[in-house]
């Protein structure tokens, strides 16, 4: 691949702030899906419907749950790629959003045809797909909405607004089963249900379903009017689909044969980095609860703080991208991200049945979480536009989504594990939490150490070159 002009003319060469705001809404929309679905409904819903299913050990039933959502991962690993070199053949992104989007909403809707605890989790499977797929197009439009040295700020932008559907997440959750103004009852804790304290009690769960996909249909009205810069081709779709999986085989060599060790440094990293971080945000509702000895309402208090935060941390992510590149801010978000980890698992730890630190040191974790969250993914798209060639950008998403899923699939196994270890040690489920969190603080490290061997080359990036950069080649 060459750095000739053919190849950078497909890129935008302008910025329209109207456009960058319209295709930014699909942001709020699919992280309302994060928060809303995966974080606050899915989990306690599924452990719930596990025991009234009659699975009524805990470990079981979350090691299932954790099976079904490794699973789901791995078919965006496999399938990411392919789906991404199909998009970038046909030279259009934003219909691959919308057909995923689709996918997402129908099959979340299909949670409520069946209160069942299988039917729930082959549901999930599939919209989790579609959620992923979805957010790989979506992250690709940048290089054809914006000019190169105004990406970072087009990214941070998304990526504030992105944080009202947390906002709504938090809201609607409230609404429905907040202890003091829910209009149905509260959902009964997993972790007491199982324990026998409580009787299962999800009807506010349940009937948060539908009132989530429908603001996030709404949420993402205003993204069908953004405009993407295309390259269509008159080709049909078998030999479209040919010559994707031929440009996949390409691109794959590329990265995994050593070509562009740069991507594959990145990618490598950008795998310890994710798993832990994905882990973090996966079970921080469960942990806050079960681990640290919160209640639901105040795990609402402590998730609405991380997303205020997260939405300054987005806004200045996406100033420092432009600036400084995407390894130095990757390197503050780590340590970040490391430090969250390190109070939560101190949070979590009892003696005695006692916690030897109060609930509320959770709001502090909201503060180093608002600047990992807030950035993680921003800086992601950021190495991809700077690794991949021009016209490869959401293959090189794909892989990116390999690492990312793969370490989703890895990272439920593991935390699932250690849970598992605590419980055979005897103690306490805030302890079992706390020994299933530590090892994510090794995963930070690994990350840090292989992305210093990433040569930065966010300077000439800026100065219009593109992979393959000769500074790597010399």
């Amino acid at each position: 691949m060459s750095n000739s002009g053919d190849i950078t003319v497909i890129e935008a060469k302008d910025t329209s702030m109207r456009n960058v705001l319209l295709w930014s809404s699909y942001d709020a929309a699919d992280t309302l899906f994060s928060q809303g679905i995966l974080s606050i409904v899915f989990q306690p819903l599924v452990l719930l419907l596990a025991f009234e299913g009659g699975i009524l050990n805990y470990w079981t039933a979350f090691a299932l749950m954790s099976t079904f959502m490794a699973v789901s991962n791995l078919l965006v690993a496999v399938l990411g790629p392919v789906i991404g070199a199909l998009s970038d053949t046909i030279g259009r992104r934003k219909p691959a959003v919308l057909i995923s989007a689709g996918i997402m909403c129908l099959t979340t809707l299909g949670f409520m045809v069946w209160r069942n605890f299988w039917w729930l989790c082959i549901m999930f499977v599939i919209a989790n797909f579609g959620y992923q797929t979805g957010r790989m197009s979506y992250d690709s439009m940048i290089p054809f909405i914006s000019k190169t040295e105004e990406r970072g700020k087009t990214s941070g932008i998304s990526g504030s607004l992105s944080f009202i559907g947390t906002f709504a997440g938090i809201f609607l959750g409230m609404l429905a089963y907040g202890e003091d103004f829910g209009i149905w009852s509260s959902y009964s804790e997993p972790e007491k249900v199982f324990s026998g304290a409580e009787t299962v009690e999800y009807t506010g769960l349940f009937y948060l379903i539908p009132i989530v996909v429908g603001v996030i249909i709404l949420f993402s009205i205003p993204f069908l009017f953004s405009k993407e810069k295309i390259n269509p081709n008159e080709n049909g779709f078998s030999e479209n689909l040919g010559i994707a999986l031929k440009n996949y085989k390409t691109t794959f060599k590329e990265i995994f044969a050593a070509k562009n060790k740069n991507a594959l440094f990145f990618i490598l990293g950008w795998f310890f980095v994710t798993d832990a971080a994905n882990t973090t945000i996966l079970y921080m509702q469960l942990v806050m609860v079960d681990g640290a000895g919160t209640t639901p309402t105040q795990a609402l208090y402590i998730i609405g703080a991380g997303g205020l935060l997260c939405m300054v941390g987005a806004i200045l992510v996406g100033l420092l991208l432009d600036k400084w590149g995407p390894k130095k801010n990757f390197v503050i978000n780590i340590v970040a991200w490391f430090i969250a980890v390190t109070i939560a698992i101190l949070a979590c730890i009892e003696v005695n049945n006692t916690h030897i630190v109060p609930w509320q040191i959770l709001f502090p974790v909201s503060f180093f979480i608002g600047i990992g969250f807030g950035g993680l993914w921003l800086i992601g798209r950021q190495f991809v536009f700077e690794v991949a060639p021009p016209d490869r950008v959401t293959q090189y998403q794909g892989f990116k989504q390999i690492a990312g899923r793969v370490s989703a699939i890895i990272s439920p196994l593991m935390f699932l594990g250690f849970l598992g270890l605590g419980a055979l040690l005897g103690l306490s489920i805030s302890n079992q939490y706390a020994i299933a969190l530590a090892p994510l603080l090794l995963f930070f490290i690994i990350g840090y150490l292989i992305i210093r061997k990433y040569v930065s080359v966010h300077k000439e990036y800026l100065a219009g070159e593109r992979a393959p950069y000769k500074k790597l080649e010399q």
